[in-house]
């Protein structure tokens, strides 16, 4: 009996495949080993492209073995073929209890860029493993001659993640059972491509946990303690050194900024320093990522509206995607050094909180007039930057959820790049072409420096709604004195608010594939 399941989507870019007969040959070899009811995988994933006729290499070969039954079936149930379309086919063979059949657009699309070559193979690999695992299939083996095999390792892992509280007793069965992935040729799950992209997929996924973490759990104390546990193989390794430090430290820098926004709060401020020096010269001047860390925003006195504020416990998404791009980093083992420092604070309203109208001293001596106590990420921020000058770098990032403007100029598809040098935006552009986590370059000019004037000290922490995410970045420019330093606004894709193929609802962890991607391009510099 064959039962069936279709879920249509359209787009139509170009997913290039390999379709040697080697591959195919390794396959069936291994799985036609036994010719009983029990198999390697209990759900495979193949693509079809557009107008049903050429197949992924298993998906060709299976067609054939079944008298090109997925063909067949995939027309008569109204899929294209275009980019998404999917459909589940049980029983194919004895060897074969669920098979997805995940459509992959246009063959040699000329409108197909860097961008679609990659995130194409995501959303093929991450809509059929998906599509499997709610139907209880826990061991699923991809083609991953869809494409590009990092790519299709990505889809595939981050598609798995899901953030959840629940108690188990009330969770679905096929929702608590592990799943695991791999490649249905075994010689390929083991190759530096495959792993890599695990190893890419875990560390975003770190990021997703974090920041979706309730604001009553994920405090800074909180934080420090869930980094510590991730890296703690890294740090008995000695290959990364973590610092914490406390609000004596901050005192002790002066750090007026970060401290004037902890002061509403209860809960300890931290500052998080993550150290890997995986650099030929360990001492060589170090790439930095700078993240903000707010573990909750109120906007303090100037308290936000109620709706949607619980959305603010990502407020420290630029923290989360920091640390989790060291991870990886340094689990991947990149000839590259690299320093984390992260500002971790709540913005609370108290007794104790700073006002509207109040007049600050930043670590570098600038006075700030605190206009609004909601425009608190570029406070922290402005502090963190200063200090990070103390490690000679040769390139700084900083990473915020910064500004609700940024999400009305460009939305969730990219994040805004405000970029010191054309050279620098070139790597970030790129790097985010290939993860897939796009950027918009934003101007970076003096005009929008002119609306921060206070006339009263020699800044004002917030300006005009117009130009808002500009005059932010021109703030936090007060407080860096290299030219390769670039601020990423990520306050739009913070959040999916709908289930994607590799990237479901909830905290995105973007742009940590960006990131390291981007500490690629700075080995050898």
């Amino acid at each position: 009996m064959l039962r069936l399941f279709s879920n249509s989507r359209s787009t139509s870019k170009q997913i290039i495949i390999n379709t040697s007969n080697n591959y195919i040959k390794r396959y069936f070899s291994v799985n036609n080993n036994n010719n009983n009811m029990s198999t390697e995988f209990d759900g495979i994933v193949v693509g079809c492209y557009e107008g049903g006729e050429e197949w992924s290499a298993i998906g060709a070969e299976l067609n054939q073995k079944t008298d090109n039954l997925l063909s067949k079936t995939f027309k008569l149930s109204d899929n294209k073929g275009k980019l998404g379309d999917s459909l589940i086919l049980y029983n194919v063979t004895p060897q074969h209890p669920r098979v997805a059949i995940v459509g992959l657009g246009k063959k040699n699309d000329p409108k197909s860029g860097v961008y679609e070559q990659f995130d194409h193979v995501r959303r093929v690999a991450g809509t059929g493993v998906k599509s499997l695992k709610s139907r209880g299939a826990t061991k699923i083996g991809v083609d991953t001659s869809i494409g590009d095999l990092r790519a299709c390792s990505e889809g595939a892992n981050l598609c798995l993640f899901k953030f959840d509280l629940k108690s188990t007793n009330t969770a679905p069965d096929k929702d608590k059972a592990p799943v695991e992935v791999s490649t249905v040729d075994p010689s390929k799950s083991t190759t530096s491509e495959w792993t890599e992209g695990k190893i890419l997929s875990e560390s975003q996924n770190f990021a997703r946990y974090l920041a979706d973490m309730p604001a009553n759990l994920m405090h800074p104390t909180f934080f420090v303690e869930k980094v510590k546990e991730k890296y703690q193989d890294l740090i008995a390794a000695g290959k990364v050194e973590m610092i914490v430090r406390d609000r004596a430290w901050a005192e002790e820098k002066k750090m007026g900024m970060f401290l004037a926004v902890a002061a509403g709060s209860d809960q300890p401020l931290k500052f998080l320093e993550l150290h890997y020096r995986g650099a030929a010269d360990p001492k060589g001047a170090p790439l930095i990522f700078v993240g903000k860390g707010v573990t909750f925003d109120s906007g303090g006195i100037s308290l936000k509206p109620s709706a949607s504020m619980g959305m603010m416990r990502g407020d420290m998404g630029g923290a989360a995607a920091a640390v989790s791009a060291l991870y990886g980093i340094a689990s991947l083992g990149l000839k590259v050094n690299v320093t984390v420092l992260t500002p971790l604070t709540e913005n609370m309203p108290s007794g104790k909180a700073t006002r509207p109208g109040d007049i600050v001293v930043a670590s570098n001596g600038k006075t700030v007039e605190i206009d609004n106590t909601d425009a608190e990420g570029r406070l922290i921020l402005g502090d963190a930057l200063h200090y990070a000058h103390t490690f000679n770098p040769a390139t700084i990032i900083d990473i915020a959820t910064l500004t609700g403007a940024m999400d009305v100029a460009l939305g969730y598809h990219y994040a805004g790049c405000f970029a010191g040098t054309d050279d620098l935006w070139r790597e970030i552009d790129d790097a985010g072409q290939v993860s897939g986590d796009r950027m918009w370059r934003m101007p970076l000019l003096p005009e929008y420096r002119k609306q921060l004037d206070s006339k009263v000290a020699d800044i004002v922490n917030s300006a005009s709604r117009s130009g808002g995410a500009c005059s932010a970045a021109m703030f936090l420019k007060e407080f860096v004195q290299i030219d390769r330093w670039a601020h990423l606004d990520i306050a739009g894709v913070m959040h999916a608010g709908e289930e994607g193929a590799y990237i479901s609802k909830g905290m995105t962890g973007k742009p940590v594939r960006a990131l390291i991607e981007l500490a690629k391009k700075q080995i050898g510099k």
